[in-house]
């Protein structure tokens, strides 16, 4: 973070300084009393399981040089030298101290990122394409809702050039603020699918919350279409805002895929833009990543880049940890983590490229629920069962409460339970082998990366 005034700080979130030097230069902050660092400055959040205004004592005593508050607070406790800032709410501060950070970089060039699936990936692959031409900035893990957003804004500095933000939901109004904060150039929605919906209900609510990121493009600024999105593809943008289209196959959109071909441990294509295409070689299973690397193309022509600065890019690119991450093991079986999140589009999707990826070996998949489905939870994983019927599959195993569903639907097809012990016995009993893949995918909450650490550790780790 650039350095920045108190008093300056106060303005940006409409603050009172009731102790303290106003002229105290600031140059980071912390959300966290317990990592703080001497002369950081501590933003005192309310969060749904925390409350940071409890901790203003600690950040203090770890060598914070003041916080921000809401709430309550007997100022006299403290030294008159400390530096304390009052707000209303913490988190609204917080986003309005961002905003008004990211101002003073108006020759950064931001695309941000929001979507069903892919965020993370599509964002990685955008950021190794930027990255050619000068520093860029992308959020890291999933610093992407109200708190992590900001935060990752604050981390801006004058060299760089480029920055790439990812944007999650689970509240109406989010997106919308969220774009407020960042302002970005260049936005893309990767699609619209069943995500969030003890929130949004449906697919259609979903579509609702994301199109406001398109909706903040401003006049000039470029909009990343998604041609092969049915609630995408009819977006109408205002007469000043640019598109570009992009699809795995169409060519009616402004970038598409051909030539594609699905590899074991790539995926070779070619991207046609621009009047040309070019061969790239992929480290990324499925479908669905080429999809995800034909949007970081059309993001990045928006900001002038050549298809063959493209091409490089995402031949360096590598998947992001629990993103289709592949191991072997000693007997030759090809293990899949997939299990950073999941819902009913992700799931089937994922299915369908293991699939048509490994269509020469024996399938065996292990699921666990997918979470924050609403009242239709039931009939979303009920639909995983059936879809998993249209596919070649070997073993099923099943695991969590919600997946009783599934079960139900495969019957005798598929081993059930919510014991993860009884779970990792079932499995070991199997013979797996140089014609085997295991695949995992469940939401995050399920944890099911613990169980494929422990899958894998049984069947010794050969290579990765």
């Amino acid at each position: 973070m650039q350095l920045v005034k108190a008093k300056e700080l106060a303005a940006a979130v409409k603050g009172k300084i009731l102790s303290g030097n106003p002229e105290t230069l600031i140059e980071s902050i912390s959300i966290d009393s317990r990592l703080i660092k001497r002369g950081q400055f501590f933003f005192a959040i309310k969060g749904e399981r925390f409350d940071g205004n409890n901790f203003i004592d600690k950040a203090l005593e770890n060598g914070a040089l003041g916080a921000l508050f809401s709430g309550n607070l007997e100022i006299c406790e403290f030294p008159s030298n400390v530096l304390l800032i009052k707000v209303e709410d913490g988190v609204a501060a917080l986003g309005d101290f961002a905003k008004a950070y990211r101002k003073k970089f108006q020759n950064v060039s931001i695309a941000a990122i929001t979507g069903s699936n892919a965020k993370t990936t599509t964002k990685e692959m955008l950021f190794e394409i930027l990255s050619q031409r000068g520093k860029t900035l992308r959020s890291e893990g999933n610093l992407n809702n109200r708190i992590g957003l900001p935060l990752s804004i604050l981390e801006l500095d004058y060299s760089d050039k480029f920055a790439v933000f990812e944007m999650g939901t689970s509240l109406f109004g989010e997106i919308k603020t969220l774009a407020d904060i960042t302002a970005p150039q260049a936005a893309l929605i990767t699609n619209i699918g069943y995500s969030h919906l003890e929130t949004f209900i449906s697919p259609q609510g979903v579509y609702k919350e994301k199109i406001d990121l398109f909706n903040s493009i401003p006049d000039g600024g470029f909009i990343i279409l998604n041609f092969d999105d049915a609630f995408l593809k009819n977006f109408k943008p205002r007469s000043n805002q640019k598109i570009i289209s992009y699809s795995l196959n169409k060519t009616s959109a402004n970038v598409y895929a051909k030539s594609i071909v699905l590899g074991s441990d790539k995926s070779t294509f070619e991207i046609c833009a621009t009047g040309r295409s070019i061969k790239i070689s992929l480290a990324a299973k499925g479908e669905m990543n080429v999809l995800n690397a034909v949007a970081a193309s059309a993001v990045s022509l928006a900001f002038d880049f050549s298809l063959d600065e493209i091409k490089r890019g995402l031949e360096n690119f590598k998947m992001p940890q629990m993103r289709m991450q592949t191991q072997i093991t000693k007997s030759k079986a090809i293990f899949i983590n997939d299990a950073y999140n999941a819902n009913p589009s992700s799931m089937k999707q994922a299915i369908k490229d293991i699939c048509s990826t490994f269509a020469n070996k024996e399938i065996t998949l292990v699921l666990g629920d997918m979470l924050e489905l609403g009242e239709a939870s039931d009939k979303y994983h009920k639909e995983i069962g059936e879809f998993i019927k249209t596919q070649k599959i070997k073993n099923v195993y099943l695991i969590g409460e919600k997946m009783k569903n599934v079960k139900d639907v495969l019957g005798d097809g598929a081993f059930y339970t919510t014991d993860i012990d009884n779970l990792l016995s079932s499995i070991d009993k199997n013979n797996f082998n140089e014609n085997t893949v295991v695949f995992f995918k469940a939401s995050r909450g399920m944890k099911l990366e613990q169980i494929y650490k422990s899958l894998l550790q049984n069947n010794a780790i050969s290579e990765g």
